[in-house]
């Protein structure tokens, strides 16, 4: 038997199974197993020999990493009954999807480029007593370059499964929950609960014995295995401005997190004190306690500086890449929104939804008529995406996240209010989902009152809609002044991709569908 894999190399940090094309029975050698759709490209897996497709372990639709197994490919009549406890065992062999460069058509998708993968055998590992598995610090998102490891589900010892949650981590926009992408015993953990290290770096092993990882770790430094060789390597801290080389060195970690203790850093963020301007903690190595902090003096009469978050700092750098780089035009249209409030309050006598839920409805199914607003502007070429995956701006205490609503064209309303209610609570706890997959985004400022308004677009997508206060209002019909509700709305496109004109007709099919509600449908 073997394992399929999704490929490591992929441009993005996830992926969604777009369709299977084989679910069972004889494969030929070259034919197409499953094509894999991500942010960046499209990949038609090939079966790398003559043989059979025995389980199908993720559905289509299903959002994967790489690396993640994803079915299991063996003889007509193999024994599946211990299925489970086959995929922990970390020996049984597997094929990795290697990205092929050559352009293909791809069945009802038409991007610039398209891509197909071919199974190779996985590479092997360094020669051992037994086979050795680094689990790897994950890239959750193309701007993500390190992340800190909250905290260990499982314990060194223990006997993991594919698909079950192992660690929690932070990156630079939430907290997140990681999956085992394999199956074995967690035979060493090298990087602990607090430590920051970068992506691609191994946080753990997975090994039948200790002696095993001493060899492979051996093996890798090309000396004998030691308590340095088994940490994750990382760049030295470069020297904060205004500090000596030897306070530096002694308040800065090596994997470049000042030393703090909780308290302290506590402190210093009720304060506003830079914990790397402070020249060295009376800790042990320079770590930086309470009682230090009292020494710094706050400057008076002038700005406080306050330390950018990890979030705010991957806020700011999205939103001025996209100033700097997207030729953002707008286009505003106020829409008579009588009809879809009058739905909307009948709607939700029978279950949850909100007048956005509506709204992002309506925007799924325009954006299905206009492929340009599920395409994206890259390296001189237009790259368009089958399916309609949308971003659901929500606010939280440490800044603007927005989780992903993947083929929000195929729900209906009450499956669409479901869904986002529990995406956006996710992403209220720290936890987001699509990361990497969305096309368009809705931001909504109508709860607070807000009538109009201009968003910025979220790269690397080509539009983002502004939703305003469903109000009460007026309109002229037939000469006389009407009561009814207005809702304004604000398009923001990248001119690259979309021209004026294309912005006004998605605009109007857009408010045909708000005007007219029972387009939508409910069930």
């Amino acid at each position: 038997m073997f394992l399929i894999k999704i490929p490591l190399k992929l441009k993005a940090p996830q992926g969604v199974i777009e369709k299977w094309l084989v679910h069972g029975g004889p494969v030929k050698k070259d034919d197409i197993l499953f094509v894999l759709k991500t942010a960046n490209e499209i990949v038609e897996v090939k079966c790398p020999q003559e043989t059979a497709l025995l389980k199908i372990t993720k559905a289509e639709g299903s959002i994967v990493n790489p690396g993640q197994i994803v079915g299991v490919l063996g003889q007509i009549g193999q024994d599946l009954s211990s299925l489970k406890d086959l995929l922990k065992e970390p020996d049984l062999p597997s094929f990795e999807a290697e990205i092929d460069e050559t352009a293909i058509p791809s069945e009802g998708f038409k991007p610039a480029v398209s891509k197909e993968v071919k199974m190779t055998p996985e590479s092997k590992t360094p020669q051992t007593g037994g086979k050795v598995i680094p689990i790897l610090m994950p890239q959750a998102g193309q701007t993500m370059e390190e992340g800190t490891l909250l905290s260990w589900k499982v314990k060194e010892g223990d006997q993991i499964s594919v698909g079950q949650v192992i660690c929690e981590i932070e990156t630079d926009k939430a907290s997140m929950e990681v999956e085992a992408t394999d199956g074995g015993r967690l035979a060493r953990i090298v990087v602990k609960e607090g430590q920051t290290v970068a992506v691609r770096v191994p946080v753990a092993y997975l090994a039948q014995s200790d002696a095993d990882v001493d060899a492979y770790l051996a093996s890798i430094a090309g000396d004998k295995p030691s308590e340095a060789a088994s940490q994750p390597q990382m760049p030295k801290a470069e020297v904060p401005s205004g500090l000596t080389v030897a306070s530096a060195a002694a308040g800065i970690s090596d994997t470049g997190r000042v030393m703090a203790s909780p308290a302290a850093r506590k402190i210093a963020a009720e304060r506003g004190i830079d914990l790397a301007s402070v020249s060295s903690g009376s800790g042990p190595g320079g770590r930086i306690l309470s009682s230090d902090l009292e020494k710094v003096k706050i400057p008076t009469g002038g700005a406080i500086p306050r330390p950018l978050s990890k979030m705010r700092k991957a806020i700011a750098g999205n939103l001025l890449y996209s100033k700097q780089n997207i030729p953002h035009f707008y286009a505003k249209l106020t829409v008579d929104a009588q009809a879809l409030y009058d739905t909307y309050k009948q709607t939700k006598e029978k279950y949850k939804c909100s007048v956005n839920d509506f709204v992002t409805l309506a925007v799924a199914r325009a954006i299905r008529e206009y492929p340009a607003f599920r395409s994206q502007f890259k390296d001189n070429q237009i790259l368009e995406f089958p399916d309609v995956n949308i971003g659901i701006a929500v606010g939280t205490d440490q800044g603007l996240t927005v989780p992903v609503l993947v083929r929000a064209d195929q729900m209906n309303l009450r499956d669409l209010a479901d869904k986002t209610r529990q995406i956006a609570a996710n992403a209220r706890e720290g936890k987001l989902e699509g990361i990497g997959l969305g096309i368009f985004t809705i931001t909504n400022l109508g709860m607070f009152g807000v009538e109009e308004f201009s968003a910025i677009i979220n790269p690397p997508e080509s539009a983002i809609l502004a939703v305003g206060a469903l109000r009460e209002g007026i309109k002229v019909e037939n000469g006389q002044i009407l009561p009814t509700r207005l809702m304004t709305l604000v398009l923001s496109s990248d001119h690259r991709i979309i021209d004026g004109v294309l912005s006004a007709r998605f605009l109007q099919t857009l408010k045909d569908l708000l005007e007219h509600p029972q387009q939508l449908g409910q069930e």
